[in-house]
């Protein structure tokens, strides 16, 4: 008899297959990589799948291919062995059949023996829930079927290595694992982990996780050689523990299907990054106590999380393929890759608890550079974050806000970013960024209304008008003839501007004071309102002279210039209207006209003829008039993305003859591929836009001066009453607050009414007698019954050096490692920081309450509404 578990199981399972035949018949899509576990920029595996390779005998890499993340799958079949990832040996690959890519899953079709399997790679994409998105953990799970209808004896097994936390084989690593009431998972980390790094994060800890309900489940670590060998040869039954493959295997006895077998990979750092001199958490700690609990939970939500990730892929397909099918390819790799550039975040109180008011978004410049925030970056993933959860673009506009409203930041322009190197935000106040202003500045100004109309929060609007205001009158005075400012594809040197006066750099400028009008009157500032509009419009007849001549548009204010004229999607997303229908049309005839007959497409200017982005490709297509010339630039990009001949993992930049990208940087991953929804965004609703009542005047300009001396002993007299109100309802709140203090006499082990939420913390290694690999020790210790964790081990460097010898072995190789162990580091200890006094706590939390207070005065004001003019006892 079935459990209920199990049917549900199956139901599930066979609406996935059904839906997965029908909408992929046959594979037609064949990216040069494909995403297996992409959440972060520091949690990034890609399968390299190029020139037609069998991916069942290829490791798997971090998004930069440079580097091996080791991760191995196996499964046996009646004693024999098959590998279902990674290039281990003993055992034989699979038989790949296919790989088909959905925009949270990545599904490979494999043949082992008579089993066949589909290996799952689940990279959620939960936009609704900022705890479960920020989450930087995966799934792979497994589904399989005898294709001859008989029972067959079969194990399975998954291991993940220290290549996922440091680039250095010479590196020293500690692990451990735990079993929890749900789940054992493993961890690996540095002994000595630092924030500088340019490859894998050399701050992070893995997490490799599996269901404790599993029978005849075995978890252990052990080296790669021996563990993998032993389960190819003997089974499940693991002989030595002492070198950091950490692994995960179960015996599921004869049976024809194989149902959801899910494993979890994670890669955490903690704190995130550092701005303003504060420290910010990942927003799913102030969900979880421990990352215990986090782990938990994912694994209990597989099933659900699953069903969610099935409904999201068909909602997005669908409205894709309404476009094309090859615009759903596109739209189905560049998924993963926006939301995983974006990390979001929350600071903390003195006494550790969450400050829910502050919430910020960080990216990290995957694929071109180290910076954070980078504003051109943001601009091109728009649509996807539009289309999926517009509220990250506000998180992520927040902290660049937040620096360039303050004293640190004098330029009259906007930055480009928030400097770097990434996890480094030290800002970016140089003047040197003036080359960039018209670009930096209209972007800002398109970003920060596209998030107020696509959510309906004006806070940002009302909060930085008058920062706002300046960069709108900044682009007033520049936009029109931008001399040799650049835009920000000059950063990349192979697009280099080599004309002055570009169009479409000046068109954004233009298009930015035209959203600036719009701001201006969403908070009610008609004068403000109406001169930028002026502004906007007579600039924008100026710039359809200058830069259109015989129905045709130029790249520059000169006629033997050519270039897509991508920043017209800004135009159509805002719903401005400013351009001229007959713009449009112009752009239509110049794409036609200028046809390059090359593999993949049109390239970005006229500049570098041999040049493509894919970005400004598809935001060029969105904002075509017609369907025709939208699809005429949607099928090089995907033609570009499905050729696998070429290396790459989805990079932005590329030659458009041969396809091929350059060295560095590569563009790989970029967040900037978001803009693969540009068309999707269009079709995003405007919501009606709330500017919260305590900001529609502070910080903005006045519409106006003047009034009558009486209308200002009004506002004094009603300002002085809500004051007194405000005083008296202050000395309350504190005498009430002190009373409250003096009942509540906290013991010395009552700091905290609710836990702190507290990241796994390593000790150092100490030294101790080490076991040599192959001596009589005893193995590998495995789980105990009730939950613990293990003792945390060390190994050493007694490693070769040539790099290159260890990666064509694929594997740490063997020989006399040494291993140390230290006392077990849990995940349940407190903060090493300590604990602030009770005095200190109160204090905050009364100038927590009297902040709540002050801004509900604030709110008061806001609302009251005050006579034009003065009662007759006043004049």
């Amino acid at each position: 008899m079935l459990s209920r578990q199990t049917l549900i199981s199956l139901v599930i399972l066979q609406l996935w297959t059904n839906w997965i035949a029908s909408a992929f018949a046959q594979q037609t899509f064949f990216p040069s990589a494909v995403p297996l576990a992409v959440r972060t920029p520091t949690s990034n595996c890609w399968l390299d799948t190029r020139n037609g390779s069998n991916p069942m005998t290829t490791w798997p890499t971090f998004w930069n291919d440079q580097h091996i993340l080791g991760w191995a799958g196996y499964i046996k079949v009646d004693g024999l062995t098959y590998h279902w990832l990674g290039s281990p040996v003993p055992g034989n690959a699979s038989t790949w059949i296919e790989t088909q890519v959905t925009p949270t899953q990545t599904i490979l079709t494999v043949q082992a023996g008579p089993m066949q399997l589909n290996v799952t790679f689940l990279s959620p994409i939960e936009p609704s829930d900022w705890g479960r998105q920020s989450f930087p953990f995966s799934y792979v799970y497994l589904d399989g079927t005898a294709t001859d209808g008989k029972p067959h004896s079969v194990q399975l097994y998954s291991d993940i290595s220290g290549e996922w936390v440091t680039n250095s084989f010479s590196t020293g690593i500690q692990w451990s694992t735990t079993k929890t009431s749900n789940t054992v998972f493993h961890q690996v980390g540095s002994t000595t982990p630092t924030s500088v790094f340019e490859d894998v994060a050399e701050d992070s800890v893995a997490y490799h996780a599996i269901s404790s309900g599993h029978s005849n489940l075995v978890s252990v670590v052990g080296t790669d050689q021996a563990l993998r060998a032993q389960f190819a040869t003997l089974g499940e039954g693991f002989t030595d523990g002492k070198f950091p493959v950490l692994a995960h295997a179960m015996d599921l006895g004869n049976t024809t299907t194989i149902t959801s077998i899910a494993w979890a990979v994670g890669v955490v750092r903690d704190p995130i990054l550092t701005f303003s001199g504060v420290p910010r958490r990942a927003y799913y700690w102030s969900q979880y106590a421990t990352i215990g609990d986090a782990i938990d939970a994912f694994m209990v939500d597989f099933p659900t999380a699953r069903t969610r990730a099935l409904a999201l892929d068909q909602k997005i397909l669908q409205d894709a393929r309404a476009i094309s099918q090859n615009y759903a390819d596109l739209v189905s790799l560049g998924a993963r890759q926006a939301m995983a550039g974006v990390e979001i975040t929350l600071s903390t109180f003195q006494n550790g608890s969450f400050d829910f008011s502050d919430v910020k978004a960080f990216m990290k410049d995957v694929g071109n550079s180290q910076r954070v925030n980078p504003v051109e970056v943001i601009y091109a993933a728009l649509p996807a974050y539009m289309y999926l959860e517009p509220n990250i673009t506000g998180a992520l506009l927040e902290p660049l806000l937040e620096y360039q409203n303050s004293s640190s930041y004098t330029n009259l322009f906007a930055a480009p970013d928030l400097g770097g190197p990434f996890p480094a935000v030290p800002g970016d106040p140089t003047n040197l960024n003036a080359v960039y202003g018209i670009e930096n500045s209209g972007n800002m100004l398109i970003l920060v209304l596209a998030h107020a109309r696509s959510t309906g929060d004006g806070s940002l609007i009302g909060k930085y008008y008058n920062l706002l205001k300046q960069w709108a009158d900044y682009l007033v005075s520049n936009a029109l003839i931008p001399g040799n400012q650049y835009s920000a594809d000059a950063r990349d040197g192979i697009l280099v501007q080599s004309h002055a006066n570009v169009t479409n750099l000046a068109l954004k400028g233009i298009i930015g004071i035209q959203a600036m009008a719009e701001v201006s009157q969403i908070m009610g500032k008609g004068t403000d309102a109406q001169n930028y509009t002026a502004s906007a419009t007579s600039l924008m007849q100026s710039w359809v002279g200058l830069a259109s001549q015989s129905g045709r548009l130029r790249w520059t204010y000169d006629e033997s210039t050519f270039g897509l004229m991508y920043n017209l999607l800004a135009d159509k997303l805002l719903q401005l209207n400013l351009v001229p229908a007959s713009i449009y049309t112009a752009e239509s005839a110049t794409l036609s006209n200028n046809q390059v007959q090359a593999s993949f497409g049109l390239s970005l200017s006229s500049d570098n003829a041999s040049a493509a982005r894919s970005d400004w490709t598809l935001f060029s297509a969105a904002a075509a008039p017609d369907n025709t010339t939208r699809d005429l630039l949607i099928a090089p990009v995907r033609n570009h993305a499905s050729s696998n001949l070429t290396v790459g993992t989805f990079p932005t930049l590329y030659d458009v003859q041969t396809g091929l990208t350059q060295a560095a940087p590569n563009t790989f991953a970029s967040p900037a591929q978001g803009a693969m929804f540009s068309v999707l965004a269009l079709n995003v609703a405007n919501q009606t836009i709330v500017v919260p009542g305590n900001l529609t005047t502070g910080g903005a300009s006045t519409a106006g001066s003047g009034g009558s001396k009486a209308k200002s002993h009004t506002g004094a007299i009603v300002g002085g009453v809500i004051a007194g109100i405000a005083a008296l309802l202050l000395i309350g709140v504190v005498v009430i607050f002190l009373r409250r203090r003096a009942r509540k006499e906290p013991s010395a082990n009552d700091e905290f009414e609710a836990p702190t939420p507290t990241p796994y913390q390593y000790p150092m290694a100490q030294q101790s007698d080490g076991a040599t690999f192959g001596s009589t020790n005893p193995g590998p210790s495995f789980l105990p019954d009730s939950p613990s964790s293990q003792p945390s081990r060390t190994f050493g460097s007694s490693i070769p050096s040539n790099k290159t010898t260890l990666l064509s072995q694929n594997r740490f190789p063997p020989g006399p490692l040494s291993a140390t162990s230290s006392q077990p580091a849990s995940s349940h200890e407190p903060p090493s920081s300590g604990r602030r006094s009770s005095i200190s706590r109160g204090t905050d939390e009364l100038r927590s309450e009297m902040e709540r207070l002050r801004q509900e005065v604030q709110e008061l004001r806001a609302n009251q509404s005050i006579p034009q003019d003065a009662p007759p006892g006043y004049q």
